[in-house]
């Protein structure tokens, strides 16, 4: 899964570049150490000019009124039951987005407990993960934009770590990602681990586990007692 990741690389010029977002890339930003569900996020959809426009998307999807039964945001969607769930099937097929990351947390299990650590590509560069979005309406106030984060099978690196990772997009296929009318079987084979000579591990600080700390502080080494 991906429950927690960051965005510490804010320059708009530098983001506007790397995603080919057209126009004003307004938005309050702050480097993110520790973005978490139900965050507003950065997310880079395409318009109907085809264009990309980037916007604030709420992490956790409500997918219209299957999600009015109480049920709780998804934050991930597996891909490989992507087009077959309720849930995740409408967006799929028409509301794909980027979300622009430079790492995410996950916690490996030691004999001391759970070290979190954190995964990133290893030339440092920003990426995307693969996102669908949904947009549920709320009475007469604007309707709530949400997104999941595509998760799959992890490759060699994170597999020792966990039974999934998210999606990362190489730039070569995020258009593809985003744009209208792909083929569905197209989309679907985009749907797969990143390679893992494209990433790195590192052991962070216990201070991640806690969802209200947040700064370069939680990317330092953990701090050895034994």
């Amino acid at each position: 899964m991906c429950g927690r990741y960051t965005l510490t690389k804010i320059d708009p010029a530098t983001l506007k570049a790397r995603f080919g977002i057209d126009g004003r890339l307004d938005f309050d930003e702050r480097p993110r150490f520790n973005i978490a569900p139900t965050d507003p996020v950065l997310a880079v959809r395409e318009a109907a000019d085809r264009r990309r426009e980037a916007g604030r998307l709420r992490w956790g999807l409500l997918p219209g009124a299957w999600a009015r039964n109480g049920t709780r945001a998804l934050i991930n969607a597996r891909a490989e039951t992507i087009e077959e769930q309720s849930a995740y099937r409408e967006s799929f097929l028409a509301r794909r987005c980027l979300i622009p990351a430079d790492g995410f947390y996950e916690w490996r299990r030691t004999e001391h407990g759970k070290q979190p650590v954190w995964i990133a590509r290893a030339d440092g560069e920003p990426f995307a993960f693969a996102g669908i979005w949904a947009a549920l309406a709320d009475g007469d106030d604007a309707p709530v934009h949400s997104c999941a984060i595509v998760t799959c099978e992890p490759n060699e690196l994170v597999r020792p770590i966990h039974d999934r990772m998210p999606v990362i997009l190489t730039p070569e296929v995020e258009g593809t990602w985003i744009a209208d009318g792909e083929d569905p079987a197209a989309l679907r084979e985009l749907l797969r681990p990143v390679s893992a000579d494209l990433l790195e591990v590192r052991e962070v600080s216990d201070a991640v586990n806690d969802v209200r700390e947040d700064g370069p502080h939680l990317l330092e080494p953990p701090l050895r007692l034994f």
